[in-house]
């Protein structure tokens, strides 16, 4: 190369890097962001629900409106100094959230980053893949090196930036206040009939919903807690016959009711609890839409609306079997209990991946098989207080279940069923019916895990009386209107999110508590919720409470005096 060429090229290099005044990034990003960062938004445009008008009469309606909304915050970064991390965090968010928007439906409220705040690293690993570093590198890295190598100018002049930042603000305000005039008449029906509209913007949602999950303990005082385990005492059983109850409440993960063949789905996803004489109510709904959500939630005497409402943490299921004299474990093979057992003894599977069954059913990043709850499960017990268990016990199993995106994992290969499957965590882009298969594969594990806990409680009933209870936290969604995965929020969420299975296999304690099997059966078309969790288990194992209510008993109807 020539000492020309080489002249030639470094004054390109600096015309391209010269010095650039905040507020003229503070711009090209915002308009860098609206134009590649916003394609969750531009592609669900044609599919809005009660919109037939021009498609391009639309897009000049709503186009400038984002602009707006985005120059407004990146205006408030639109300074000459220490503004470069907080101009590339945005970047990385604003490439991140588009992700997970375009290739899972998801939406970043609120709920969305509270739930990533409380993954795990087991979890979060899931959802690393090609495709995202490709759209971090594009949207993200690319101008970010241009950020870092362009210097800025003005830092000297103090007043003059403060009034060029002052205009910009006013600008992108005055630019969003006259495309809210313009087009109110027409886009506010629009966005009622797609409320999904109003958490699109991005980065501008992820920023506000993150701001306000981290400033919520600054702002907002811890709830005081009330104590509701008073009262609670062991019923009339327990006098009277000698073996103590042995319950295992499996909290399940993911699972949609749809998807059962115990609720008439049409392909075999549960030949195992099909041998097994259990009842399953086939319209159950969730608390929430997030483990976050339902597990509190579930747990709960006061129900979705009283919980939800409620100014205060109250004392849940678990505090009141153990305030009534029984011995309670939490076994975890999740990302935790959200607060639920942090008054009980509580044990994880990761404890044990160094067995030889942990090397068989974990793999190496400490993810491991639902089968691992079973492992050393006598051992567990034998640890809990003996007065508490010559009692009776509750033993709580949270499953993994069919935890997405990568559902592959959750099943065996003798359990692959359904083939093809989508092998991969980038959902949207396996064909649908690959995306069922490998979910319905899933469920076939769960079955498979369910089956087994039932065959183990079989063989304890030589010591104690023994029942089954399953209920998922929430439903799932598998691409259904270009929506995966869930969180979406409550009122909005597909049915598929919140209608979850509920099954029970009774066992012995059907018996000890005088239930009717054949009354049962009757009513699993009954509508029933998380709201009946907690009276159900404290009427099976016939705990007596204050805050205990028959008409939310699922199996109070059926039971004899």
């Amino acid at each position: 190369m020539s000492s020309s060429d080489l002249s030639s090229s470094s004054g390109n290099d600096r015309r391209f890097f010269k010095p650039r005044s905040p507020q003229f990034i503070a711009f090209w990003l915002a308009i860098w962001i609206t134009a590649t960062a916003n394609w969750a938004l531009w592609l669900r445009l044609p599919t809005l629900d009660g919109y037939h008008g021009s498609l391009a009469v639309l897009a000049l309606r709503v186009v400038p409106l984002v602009i707006g909304f985005v120059l407004l915050l990146t205006s408030l970064f639109a300074w000459p100094r220490w503004m470069k991390p907080f101009w590339i965090i945005l970047l990385l968010i604003a490439a991140s959230a588009q992700h997970f928007m375009i290739s899972y439906g998801t939406i970043m409220d609120r709920g969305m980053i509270n739930n990533i705040l409380q993954t795990d690293l087991r979890e979060s690993s899931d959802l690393f893949n090609p495709k995202l570093l490709l759209e971090l590198l594009v949207v993200a890295i690319l101008p970010a090196i241009w950020l870092w190598k362009t210097p800025l100018k003005g830092a000297g002049k103090v007043w003059r930036n403060v009034l060029r930042t002052v205009l910009l603000f006013a600008a992108a305000a005055a630019l969003v206040a006259a495309s809210l005039a313009v087009s109110y008449k027409d886009l506010a029906p629009v966005v009622r009939n797609n409320l999904w509209l109003r958490f699109m913007v991005n980065p501008v949602n992820p920023v506000l919903s993150a701001s306000g999950v981290l400033l919520a303990p600054i702002f907002n005082k811890p709830r005081p807690f009330v104590s509701t385990i008073e009262g609670a005492a062991l019923g009339p059983s327990y006098a009277t016959d000698k073996k103590p109850p042995l319950l295992v409440l499996v909290v399940g993960e993911t699972a949609r009711a749809r998807n059962f063949s115990l609720n008439g789905y049409a392909r075999d996803t549960n030949p195992e609890l099909a041998k097994r004489d259990v009842l399953s109510w086939r319209n159950a709904t969730s608390c929430g839409t997030s483990t976050r959500e339902s597990v509190p939630c579930m747990f709960s005497s006061l129900g979705r609306e009283g919980f939800y409402n409620s100014k205060e943490e109250h004392s849940n299921l678990l505090d009141v079997l153990q305030a009534a004299g029984l011995a309670v474990l939490w076994v975890d093979n999740q990302a935790g209990c959200k607060g639920v057992c942090k008054r009980i003894p509580m044990a994880d599977t990761a404890d044990r991946v160094n067995t030889p069954e942990g090397k068989a059913l974990c793999s190496a990043d400490g993810e491991c098989l639902d089968g691992m709850l079973l492992v050393g499960i006598e051992e567990r017990i034998a640890q809990l207080d003996p007065a508490r268990r010559a009692k009776g016990v509750v033993l709580v199993m949270h499953q993994m279940g069919s935890h997405g995106p990568a559902y592959y994992k959750r099943s065996t290969p003798e359990l692959k069923a359904f083939k093809p499957e989508c092998a991969t965590n980038a959902l949207s882009s396996c064909p649908s019916e690959d995306v069922v298969n490998v979910y319905d594969n899933s469920i076939r594990y769960t079955d498979h895990f369910l089956g087994q806990t039932i065959d183990w409680l079989k063989a304890q009933q030589n010591q104690y009386e023994t029942g089954m209870f399953y209920m998922s936290d929430h439903g799932e969604s598998l691409g259904e209107m270009g929506v995966y995965l869930h969180g979406m929020p409550y009122a909005m969420a597909p049915v598929d999110q919140k209608h979850v299975p509920m099954i029970v296999w009774t066992g012995s304690l059907g018996a000890r508590t005088h239930l009717d099997q054949s009354c049962l059966r009757k009513g699993l078309d009954t509508p029933v919720s998380h709201d009946n969790l907690y009276h159900t288990i404290l009427g099976l194992v016939d705990v007596a409470t204050p805050t205990y209510k028959p008409a939310l008993d699922a199996l109070a109807g059926c039971r004899s005096n």
